[in-house]
């Protein structure tokens, strides 16, 4: 997720490309003003270039690629003051990066302002949140931990593995069972969560490179009905469609026992009704690009629904209805992966930013919009990769290093990747 320095403002540009994605219906729109932007860039019209981007920002306020992109494009076009402001805006995201190694960014090194901006990067750089951060349990290398959740009733933590295609059960000295049987028609586990009343856990499994490496036949995707006391699969359900970029990546149970399952691949988001058999179509193609994290508002009307590429969406769940959350101005919300409902507050793990975060995210009464942003966790050696979390007696428990940086693009572990999944409690004010 972090910006490669390029020698030319179209190769610049076209990273960020690579990095952004769109949500909702305007994705379209984004998507055709960031190409044009490119475009423009690359045939020298940084004039068109920076109206593009201009516009692509109102559609999706904050991108951090976009934000470097603005900064960049004015640099090189030699308005410095607006490329001081979108640098500006990019530290007062509490984001970092070294404007000294950026061939544009570096350009504005004498412009008035530029030394404050460096100023904020350094503090952006500071631990948050280590005295309040402790470690629960290590588990070894190679296994891929994904998501974490509490069986209250036995006392123990169900924590998934993609590499491992399995769920480990874990007692709060750490010690571990097993719990989910690795299979050859079970792919890498993601999303978990569990169903305390009904005896039962809920897991999505995708057949992601990782857990498929050195597999003939790669296993489906699908949502696992799993009994909570033994760990043996009740039933599965797969996609209406089982087209091949569908890949169910997370879960969330609503009040009535009803399952939403968000498909990062397809980009949709499905529901399993108390008592069906088969999964329906709750979000259909086209709102988001790559839905994550999920919970219940607390009155049961909507859904939100973190879109890692655009941030976090309200989900009519009578009607559908998408429509993007607002959030304050200074905020950037992408890159969310993992989320968790207290009361009035949001707990978002971001590990699409530098750097990857803890925030909280306090909600207006109707769960209507985004009213403050607190970044409780970042800069800690413990996170890398923080996925998803599960709040539990005051405190965010969550997977603070996943592995996912262990491992090659066609799942192979890396050469000497060695280090230990880390779950973490995050004790909460």
């Amino acid at each position: 997720m972090r910006a490669m320095i390029k020698a030319s403002l179209a190769g610049l540009l076209l990273l960020g490309v690579a990095s952004a994605a769109s949500a909702q219906e305007a994705v379209a729109e984004f998507r055709r003003l960031r190409s044009e932007a490119v475009a423009a860039a690359g045939a020298d019209d940084l004039a068109t270039a920076s109206e593009r981007l201009a516009q692509a920002d109102a559609v999706i306020p904050n991108h951090p690629g976009l934000m470097l992109m603005r900064a960049r494009v004015a640099a090189q076009g030699g308005d410095l003051a607006e490329g001081v402001i979108q640098l500006g805006r990019y530290a007062g995201a509490g984001l970092v990066l070294d404007p000294s190694r950026d061939a544009a960014l570096s350009l504005l090194a004498e412009t008035p302002g530029y030394e404050a901006i460096l100023t904020r990067l350094a503090a952006n750089r500071a631990p948050v949140g280590a005295d309040r951060l402790s470690v629960v349990a290590t588990l070894p290398a190679g296994g891929l931990a994904e998501s974490v959740a509490r069986d209250q009733a036995r006392g123990r933590w169900l924590v998934s593995r993609v590499a491992g295609r399995t769920i480990l059960a874990m007692d709060d000295t750490g010690a571990v069972t097993p719990f989910l049987e690795a299979a050859a028609d079970i792919g890498g586990v993601l999303g978990i969560v569990v169903d305390q009343a009904r005896g039962r856990v809920w897991a999505v499994t995708a057949p992601l490179p990782p857990a498929t490496h050195g597999l003939e036949t790669p296993p489906p995707t699908a949502l696992l009905e799993i009994d909570l006391a033994s760990g043996r699969i009740l039933a599965r359900y797969g996609a209406p469609d089982q087209g091949a970029d569908r890949t169910f990546g997370d879960v969330a149970l609503g009040p009535d026992g009803g399952v939403y399952v968000a498909d990062s691949g397809g980009g949709e988001v499905f529901w399993l009704a108390p008592g069906a058999d088969v999964l329906t179509v709750l979000v259909g193609p086209g709102k988001f690009g790559s839905p994550q994290g999920m919970t219940v508002t607390p009155d049961g009307q909507a859904l939100i629904v973190v879109d890692y590429s655009s941030g976090l969406h309200r989900v009519d769940l009578t009607g559908g209805g998408v429509v993007r959350l607002p959030a304050p101005s200074d905020a950037s919300l992408i890159g969310v992966d993992g989320l968790a409902r207290d009361g009035g507050s949001l707990y978002a793990i971001q590990n699409g930013v530098n750097p990857q975060r803890v925030l909280k995210l306090g909600m207006d009464a109707g769960w209507t919009r985004i009213d403050r942003v607190e970044v409780l966790a970042a800069n800690l050696p413990e996170m890398e990769e923080p996925t998803t979390g599960v709040l539990h007696d005051g405190g965010l428990v969550f997977v603070a290093r996943s592995q996912w940086s262990d491992f090659e693009d066609n799942g192979a572990l890396k050469e000497g990747a060695d280090g230990p999944a880390i779950i973490a409690r995050l004790r909460l004010d």
